[in-house]
C-alpha cells in the first residue's frame, strides 16, 4: 500500500522534473559550427516538440482553470504578431521564437500544476548547478570559454547572459536553503555556495543589484523584516530615521561605487535609453515594429547626433547596440505602450496569483522574478532564449488554479491545438540548420577575402538566411567586392533595416562612388557618421570622396576634422587613417 502510494506521489513528479529539465537543458548546447546563440535556438526546436507530445496526455489526465495571467500572454502575443506583421518587420526568425515561447508557457503552466513545485525547482536549481560549475571549470582553465575577450562565459556567448542565468535562480537557492529540510538544505546550501564563487567574477553589476534585490526579497520575508520595521517606527522613531538615513547613504555609496566602476558602459546605457526614447515618443502607441529596434535606433541616433549640440563626452560612448539593454525599453521602442502594458499585466497578475495563493514558496518564486526583472532593466534577457525560457517558467508557476477544477476536453483540446504553431515553425528546421552551417563554413573564405568563390554560395543561402543582419552585410560586401554595386545596395538596404551597424552604410557609400552617383554617397557616409560619431573611418570615406569628385575644400575640411577627433579607441588603424588624411591635405595645397 506504502508503495503504491510513493508511485502516485514521485511518478508525475519525476516526468515533470525531467520535462522541465529537458527545456532548460536548451542552455547547454553549444556548436561551434553552428555558433552559440544558433546551436540553442535549433537544439529549442527538438525538444519543445517532444514536450509538446508529452504533456498531451497530461493535459488530459489532470485538466486545470486557465488564469487571467493565461489570457494576457495570449493577448501580448497576438498582438506582437499583429505588430510584427503590421511594421513590416523581417525578424521572422525572432517572431516564430516568441510563438515557440508562448507555447512553452502553456507547457509549463501543465508541468507545474501536475505534480508539486519541488520537483520543477529542483530541475531548476540543478540547471543552475551545471552552470555554476561549467563557470568554475573555465576560471581554472578546465574548460575553455565562448568568448575570446571574456574567460568567465559558462555554457553562452558572453558573461552577460551568464550571470543572468545565475541570477535568476539565485534567490530560489537561497529559500530552499533557509527553508527546506535537512538534505534538500545541504544540497541548496552546496548550490547556493557555487552562485557565490562564481557571480562576482562575472562583472556584471546589473546580475550585482538584481541579486541584492531578489535575495533582499527572500531575507525580508524569511526574518519577517516588515514586520519588525513595522514595530521599531513605531517604538523607536528617531532610531528608525537614523538607521534608513544611514542605509540609504551606504545604497548611494554602493551605486555610485558600481557607476563608476564601469563608467563608460553604464554611459553608453543611459544614451541607448535616451535615444530610444525619441522613438517612443515619435512611435507611442504601437511603436517601430516587433523587431525593428535595431535598425530604427540606428535612425534615430544619426538623426540625434546630426544636431550640433551633442556633448563629446555623449559621443565617445555612442555605438551601435542591437538591443536596446532594458527589456521595458525595447518592449516600448517596439510594441509602444500597449505593448508595454500588456506585458505589465502578465507580471502584475502572475506575482498578484502567487501572493493570494499563499503556498508556502511564494517567497522564493517571487524572488527570483525580482531579480529577473531587475536585471532586464540592464541588460537583454529576452533576447537570449535559454533565459527567455527561465523567465517563461518563473512566470508559469502562477499557482492560483493548482486545484484541478477545470474542463478536460477543453484543456486537451488546447494542448492539441498547440501543435500547430510547434509543426508549421520547426518543420524545415533540419534545412536552416543547414543553412547555418554551410554559412559558417563559408565565412572562412569571406575573411580570406575570396569573395568570388563565396558570393554564388550567399546567393543560395540568402532565401533562408535573409532575416539576419550578419549574413545580409557579408553578402553585400561579396556583391559589392565582386563589382555589383546595384544589387550590393539592396542587400544592405535590408540589412539596414535589422542592424544599426554603420559600417553597412559605408559599404553602400562606396557602391554610390563606384557608380558616380556622389551626393548619394555622401549622404551614405554621413549618416554613418552620424551613427556612431567617435567613428573615424566614415569621415575618412567621405575625404576621399570628396577629393576624388573634384570637392578638394570639402575634402580639406573633412581630413581637417579626422584629424582634430580623438578616436574611442586608438590603434594602428586609427594612426594610419590621419596619416592618410595628413598626406591628402598636403597634396590638395
Amino acid at each position: 500500500m506504502r508503495f503504491r502510494e510513493h508511485i502516485k506521489t514521485y511518478l508525475p513528479g519525476i516526468v515533470v522534473f525531467t520535462l522541465v529539465l529537458l527545456l532548460l537543458s536548451t542552455a547547454f548546447a553549444v556548436d561551434e559550427t553552428l555558433g552559440n546563440r544558433v546551436a540553442k535556438i535549433f537544439c529549442f526546436y527538438k525538444i519543445i516538440i517532444i514536450v509538446s507530445l508529452a504533456c498531451l496526455p497530461l493535459a488530459w489526465i489532470r485538466p486545470f482553470r486557465f488564469t487571467i495571467t493565461d489570457m494576457l500572454v495570449v493577448l501580448y502575443v497576438g498582438y506582437t504578431l499583429w505588430n510584427f506583421h503590421y511594421s513590416g518587420s523581417a525578424a521572422t526568425t525572432r517572431a516564430g521564437l516568441l510563438v515557440l515561447v508562448a507555447v512553452t508557457y502553456f507547457l509549463f503552466r501543465r508541468l507545474t500544476t501536475f505534480a508539486p513545485l519541488g520537483f520543477t525547482h529542483a530541475a531548476l536549481l540543478l540547471t543552475g548547478a551545471i552552470e555554476a560549475l561549467w563557470g568554475l571549470a573555465q576560471l581554472y582553465g578546465f574548460t575553455p570559454s565562448h568568448h575570446s575577450r571574456f574567460e568567465l562565459t559558462g555554457s553562452f556567448f558572453n558573461p552577460g547572459p551568464y550571470s543572468g542565468f545565475l541570477v535568476a535562480v539565485l534567490p530560489l537557492t537561497l529559500y530552499y536553503t533557509l527553508t527546506a529540510r535537512r538534505f534538500v538544505r545541504v544540497l541548496s546550501g552546496i548550490v547556493l555556495v557555487l552562485f557565490i564563487l562564481v557571480l562576482p567574477a562575472t562583472m556584471s553589476r546589473g546580475a550585482w543589484l538584481a541579486a541584492m534585490a531578489g535575495c533582499s526579497f527572500v531575507l525580508s520575508d524569511y526574518f519577517h523584516f516588515r514586520r519588525h520595521l513595522d514595530s521599531l517606527y513605531r517604538k523607536h522613531r528617531m532610531y528608525f530615521t537614523i538607521i534608513s538615513a544611514s542605509l540609504l547613504l551606504v545604497a548611494t555609496g554602493l551605486l555610485t561605487g558600481i557607476y563608476h566602476m564601469k563608467k563608460e558602459s553604464a554611459d553608453g546605457r543611459w544614451l541607448i535609453w535616451k535615444v530610444s526614447s525619441t522613438l517612443v515618443f515619435s512611435h507611442p502607441a504601437t511603436g517601430v515594429g516587433f523587431g525593428n529596434f535595431p535598425g530604427a535606433y540606428g535612425d534615430a541616433q544619426a538623426a540625434y547626433f546630426s544636431a550640433d549640440n551633442r556633448s563629446p563626452q555623449e559621443e565617445l560612448v555612442a555605438d551601435a547596440p542591437e538591443t536596446a539593454f532594458n527589456e521595458f525599453v525595447q518592449i516600448t521602442t517596439e510594441t509602444g505602450i500597449i505593448g508595454l502594458l500588456l506585458f505589465l499585466g502578465i507580471i502584475f497578475f502572475a506575482l498578484r496569483a502567487t501572493c493570494s495563493a499563499g503556498i508556502t514558496r511564494q517567497a522564493g518564486i517571487i524572488g527570483s522574478l525580482v531579480a529577473f526583472l531587475v536585471f532586464a532593466c540592464f541588460s537583454y534577457p529576452f533576447n537570449v532564449l535559454p533565459l527567455l525560457i527561465v523567465f517563461t517558467l518563473l512566470v508559469a508557476q502562477c499557482p492560483a488554479s493548482r486545484i484541478s477544477t477545470g474542463s478536460r476536453w477543453i484543456t486537451a483540446l488546447f494542448y492539441l491545438s498547440l501543435l500547430l504553431p510547434v509543426y508549421l515553425i520547426t518543420t524545415g528546421s533540419e534545412t536552416r540548420e543547414q543553412a547555418y552551417r554551410r554559412w559558417r563554413s563559408e565565412q572562412l573564405y569571406f575573411n580570406m577575402q575570396i569573395f568570388e568563390r563565396t558570393v554564388d554560395n550567399y546567393r543560395k543561402l540568402y532565401p533562408i538566411l535573409k532575416d539576419q543582419p550578419a549574413f545580409l552585410f557579408e553578402y553585400g560586401q561579396c556583391l559589392s567586392r565582386t563589382q555589383q554595386p546595384e544589387a550590393s545596395n539592396r542587400i544592405l538596404e535590408e540589412a539596414a533595416h535589422l542592424s544599426s551597424d554603420p559600417m553597412i552604410h559605408n559599404i553602400m557609400g562606396k557602391n554610390y562612388q563606384t557608380l558616380k552617383q556622389y551626393p548619394q554617397a555622401e549622404a551614405a557616409y554621413l549618416k554613418a557618421s552620424h551613427m556612431v560619431p567617435n567613428r573615424l573611418y566614415p569621415l575618412y570615406l567621405l575625404a576621399k570622396m570628396y577629393d576624388e569628385s573634384g570637392q578638394t575644400d570639402k575634402a580639406i575640411t573633412t581630413a581637417r576634422l579626422v584629424l582634430e577627433k580623438a578616436p574611442k579607441i586608438p590603434s594602428s588603424a586609427t594612426e594610419e587613417i590621419k596619416r592618410d588624411m595628413q598626406k591628402l591635405i598636403t597634396d590638395s595645397r
